[in-house]
């Protein structure tokens, strides 16, 4: 997989980190020092400590390496991001919090059809696994996700693709 940092996405979603929740803003910034590197895993691994219920810290992060080397393993193309410290949030960043959402929330199948906009479909069912697992782990520690579902009536050709490739 190769794994590009970019600037933000327009259209309904969020699109600042300042626009997510404690929860959603954990998952991003996991997410992004984990795709930057094995130097920021220490920090990663504690800041895990910090935030998960004993129990489940650990768990928490076998499950997200399991989900980003699936998705490494299974990408369906370069899957942009953003440096661990920007505001800006990217299109592949917003589908990765609303899987983890709609897991929490029991929409299976709306996580299975996000799933396939970044991992080819023999990597889905690893990919979605990790992440439930994930999604537990976050939702027994108090980390719930606001499952944002597409307003009825607004079109998908709405949705704006990331705007550039340029690093923050």
């Amino acid at each position: 997989m190769q794994v590009t940092q970019s600037a933000g996405m327009g259209g309904q979603w969020p699109t600042h980190v300042q626009d997510l929740s404690d929860g959603e803003r954990l998952v991003v910034w996991a997410f992004r020092r984990w795709v930057s590197g094995p130097q920021h895993l220490s920090l990663l691994a504690r800041e895990f400590d910090r935030q998960f219920r004993r129990s489940e810290a650990r768990p928490a992060l076998q499950a997200l390496d399991a989900a980003l080397t699936g998705l490494t393993r299974h990408a369906r193309r370069t899957i942009i991001y953003h440096q661990p410290c920007c505001g800006c949030l990217g299109a592949d960043e917003v589908c990765l919090i609303s899987i983890v959402a709609a897991l929490q929330s029991g929409a299976q199948h709306a996580a299975d059809a996000m799933a396939q906009w970044l991992v080819r479909r023999e990597g889905v069912a690893e990919f979605i696994a990790a992440l439930d697992d994930l999604a537990e782990c976050l939702s027994g520690s108090g980390h719930d996700l606001p499952y944002r579902a597409r307003q009825r009536g607004v079109s998908s050709t709405t949705t704006a693709q990331p705007l550039s490739l340029q690093v923050h």
